[in-house]
């Protein structure tokens, strides 16, 4: 009986903590970067406590919470949060890693806003993207029409404007699915960092400068390329979607790569912490030097040079 109130406690604990991130989040919107990363941190503390059936429960209550503070609009968002709240806590309850606890957050959330979006479509009869392609086009009008105002215009810059348009057209997908894992991040960390200083037994990331991408990525990535020079596949077409998306994709894993070699130069040189900042956004503008750094990094033992160099 006491394990039982306990749990009723507890759980009407984490229920009103829910609804007070909620209401902050919809009502007070300069309060959103701070409670949106939040929000499923009331159903992990939870799940960190108890098992899964009463923390269904839970999710079950704060699903109804939300449709009486916003609304039946504010549900999906309840349901999505309550999620990835149960994903964390559950990772962590059963051992998992890190990185485990990262992808399957990121997954769910992917997972989550496909359902959403698929959903949206078919009840509301909305389609945003079409809308947001829509919006492309306008930028396009608008872009060529100042060119074609201005004296100096020619049709190389003007086809050089539309290409970059379509070419940002083309990779969405991918824009879209790094962005998530990029949310997902944001949702891991700060939860993961409270759960730890309330003495829940967490799991930590390797250090950033250990990051090795399989020597496979690169050989996958030259493919790639050499499929796309070779192949010449029209734009539009699927096989074109698909390549720019994929190098987009890799691109981004071998700039993070080049990225953490960076900090490990820095690190061995024993260079202070305030440099990587600048550094990064040196990084960040250079990015074909950080991604071709990457690219290296993996295909040869870079970082061994670095170290010896450094001790001899």
């Amino acid at each position: 009986m006491q394990d039982q109130a306990r749990k009723i406690t507890h759980g009407a604990m984490m229920i009103a903590l829910f609804a007070i991130l909620l209401a902050l989040t919809l009502y007070v919107p300069v309060f959103i970067i701070v409670t949106i990363p939040l929000l499923p941190l009331p159903i992990t503390l939870y799940r960190l406590r108890y098992d899964r059936t009463s923390t269904f429960a839970v999710m079950a209550a704060v699903s109804l919470i939300a449709l009486l503070i916003g609304g039946l609009l504010s549900v999906p968002t309840a349901v999505v949060m309550a999620l990835i709240g149960f994903v964390i806590g559950d990772s962590i309850r059963t051992g998992k890693s890190k990185l485990y606890i990262f992808m399957a957050t990121g997954l769910t959330l992917l997972v989550s806003l496909t359902v959403l979006y698929l959903g949206t479509v078919w009840l509301l009869k909305v389609n945003p993207v079409e809308q947001f392609l829509e919006g492309f086009g306008v930028l396009q009008q608008e872009v060529l029409k100042t060119l074609a105002d201005m004296s100096n215009s020619t049709k190389d810059v003007e086809q050089m404007v539309i290409d970059t348009i379509n070419y940002y057209q083309t990779i969405i997908p991918s824009l879209f699915i790094l962005s998530v894992f990029i949310m997902g991040y944001l949702f891991v960390m700060p939860i993961m960092a409270i759960a730890a200083r309330l003495q829940f037994e967490v799991p930590k990331f390797a250090p950033f400068t250990n990051m090795r991408l399989p020597f496979a990525t690169v050989a996958v990535y030259m493919v790639l390329l050499l499929v796309s020079i070779l192949s010449q596949a029209e734009q539009g077409t699927t096989s074109h979607l698909m390549e720019a998306n994929a190098i987009l994709i890799f691109r981004f894993l071998f700039f993070m790569q080049g990225l953490a070699l960076i900090y490990f130069a820095l690190q061995t040189m024993k260079i202070s912490g305030i440099v990587k900042v600048p550094v990064t956004l040196f990084a960040m503008f250079l990015s074909p030097f950080t991604v071709m750094l990457g690219v290296i990094d993996i295909a040869i033992n870079v970082r061994a040079w670095i170290a010896k160099d450094k001790r001899g």
